[in-house]
């Protein structure tokens, strides 16, 4: 029988593995298309995370609420950036960096401290 705690950690565990795949990915794959896919991953696990992170701290830890915010606004910054890039290489590296610091922020605010 699992409990609440034991059910946390396979959570993290799962975006975990996610995120490290999906940024290796993101930085690695030559194929355009693949590169765009595990981008808008990572936006996405960006984003649960900071949601994850404002629900945990919302009246008790209000530091800890504010970095989920700052978190998940620099996921919707990378993707609105990745958007306006118009094919620029330079920007979408931009933002491909700003959505990776994003998610490892965001999943260390939400999970670890």
């Amino acid at each position: 029988m699992l409990t609440f705690l034991d059910l946390l950690v396979v959570v993290f565990m799962v975006l975990a593995a996610l995120s490290l795949l999906a940024m290796c990915l993101m930085f690695l794959v030559k194929k355009p298309i693949v590169r765009k896919v595990c981008f808008y991953m990572v936006v996405a696990l960006g984003i649960y995370a900071a949601t994850v992170g404002v629900r945990i701290g919302t009246f008790l830890f209000p530091a800890q609420t504010a970095i989920a915010v700052l978190a998940g606004g620099a996921s919707i910054v990378a993707f609105v950036m990745e958007r306006r890039s118009k094919n620029d290489e330079k920007k979408f590296l931009v933002a491909r960096i700003i959505a990776s610091v994003a998610l490892v922020v965001g999943v260390c605010n939400a999970f670890l401290f």
